[in-house]
């Protein structure tokens, strides 16, 4: 705060003043009993401080300099977030590329964006490793803020969830152990085992399509992936990313064949979280607008960004 100095005047000045001053009244007096007939000014708004001198004007500016995404976000209250100042993201990190544990740090796609739309709120984000199938009911019971885990909007799921809007776009596929005799989804006749993750889109459209094969569920992905490795199984159907990951950080599986499936990713919320969901949107809106979306996309995946995410 900027101190106003005080000047003390001399004697003989104040004298000369105090004349001047009791003439200048006079003929204020005078002006006003001639113009009795006009409008008196409006009183100037009384101005409050408070005990060390800062005025009220000073809080509201303070106030207005708040960063411009918890502005349009709204106050804590209004998110009805769980925690005052945090974003509790519930995640099956397990999912490659866009969730998973290295070097004891939560990494992957979906992190990335979830901690930039949690930056520009003025959120912390904090993960909670969840299993998918069980992802669902613990947003629905109050667990969560929100929920990322490569989750396609479906729905049946929006009977239980609300979704932003779509994020990625992504497909299916089929991977095999190197040097399979399985070139397709063709292949998969009576005797092959299809493994998949439980309560993903994967595990609906394999348990639909491929009736001949029996289909064995695993927790989490990693879990198929490994007794695909292991011979347990002769084939694993998930999501293309996800078998990408796979096929380039090892030379034990193949990818057999990609099935066009037109999956979008959306963010998972409560339903009664109208303010979240504008406010998430928003910033999702403007990290695909900035070209952020592009960087967080170009860490992880390769080729263009999809049109729709452009």
């Amino acid at each position: 705060m900027t101190r106003r100095r005080r000047v003390t005047r001399p004697l003989a000045s104040r004298r000369r003043l105090a004349v001047a001053l009791c003439a200048a009244l006079a003929l204020l007096l005078a002006a006003c009993g001639e113009e009795d007939t006009a409008a008196d000014p409006a009183p100037a708004d009384p101005v409050t401080t408070d005990a060390a001198g800062t005025t009220a004007a000073t809080a509201t500016d303070a106030a207005a300099t708040t960063e411009a995404g918890t502005d349009a976000a709204g106050t804590d209250a209004e998110l009805s977030l769980i925690a005052e100042g945090q974003l509790l993201v519930g995640s099956d990190v397990a999912f490659e590329p866009f969730e998973f544990i290295e070097d004891g740090e939560n990494k992957g796609f979906d992190i990335d964006l979830m901690n930039e739309i949690g930056e520009r709120l003025g959120l912390q984000v904090e993960f909670v490793n969840t299993p998918f199938d069980g992802i669902f009911t613990a947003l629905a019971g109050g667990q969560f803020d929100a929920i990322i885990s490569a989750i396609t909007i479906t729905e049946e799921r929006q009977e239980t969830i609300a979704f932003s809007d779509p994020y990625f776009a992504a497909n299916q596929a089929l991977a095999v152990a190197a040097g399979s005799d399985i070139a397709s989804v063709d292949d998969l006749a009576e005797g092959v085992s299809v493994g998949v993750q439980s309560g993903t889109t994967g595990e609906e459209y394999a348990t639909g399509e491929f009736s001949a094969a029996e289909i064995v569920s695993f927790p989490t992905s990693e879990a198929a992936f490994s007794a695909l490795e292991g011979d347990q199984i002769d084939a694993v159907f998930i999501d293309l990313p996800v078998v990408g990951a796979r096929v380039e950080g090892t030379d034990t599986v193949e990818l057999a064949e990609e099935v066009d499936t037109d999956e979008l990713y959306g963010i998972g919320l409560p339903q009664d979280s109208e303010a979240l969901r504008d406010a998430i949107n928003a910033e999702l809106e403007a990290i695909i607008t900035d070209g952020t979306y592009e960087e967080i996309y170009s860490t992880w995946f390769e080729g263009d960004v999809p049109e729709q995410f452009q």
